[in-house]
Parts: C-alpha cells; sequence; structure tokens
C-alpha cells in the first residue's frame, strides 16, 4: 500500500507505481513481460531481474508469498 493503490483496502494511496485494480487484464507486466502467473511470480520476487530501472524494490518475497499475491493480483478487475 506504500507504492500501490489495492482495490478495497484503506490506507495511504500512493502513486509510486500504477494502481493494481484490472491487473488481470493487462498485457504486460512491468511493460516488458507478458502478463502470466509464472511471470507475476518472477517480478515480485525479483523485480530489478525483470528491469534494472525499475522503482520497485526487492523485497526479498518467498516463492510461496509471491504465488500467493499473484494468485491475489489475477483477481483484479477493473
Amino acid at each position: 500500500m506504500a507504492c500501490q493503490r489495492i482495490p478495497g483496502l484503506v490506507g495511504p494511496q500512493a502513486d509510486v507505481g500504477p494502481a493494481l485494480a484490472g491487473m488481470r487484464e493487462r498485457c504486460y507486466i512491468a511493460g516488458v513481460l507478458s502478463n502470466n502467473n509464472d511471470n507475476r511470480v518472477r517480478w515480485l520476487r525479483h523485480p530489478s531481474q525483470v528491469d534494472p530501472l525499475i522503482a520497485m524494490p526487492d523485497l526479498e518475497v518467498t516463492e510461496q508469498d509471491a504465488r500467493d499475491i499473484a494468485a491475489y493480483l489475477e483477481t483484479l478487475t477493473e
């Protein structure tokens, strides 16, 4: 919630990254990866490997947490 808006959550409304609403319908993640489950996990675990210039920090997300977050992102429609 510190960098992106998450639908339905109350808290800071930061706009560092794009809002996560509609994540399911997006064609790309970070503008470079096809939007599928494996790539969402990759992006969540190692964002700087996806794009070295990305503002998203590597938060050391575990494989299981990344899979859970990726599954949640798949539910986010417009």
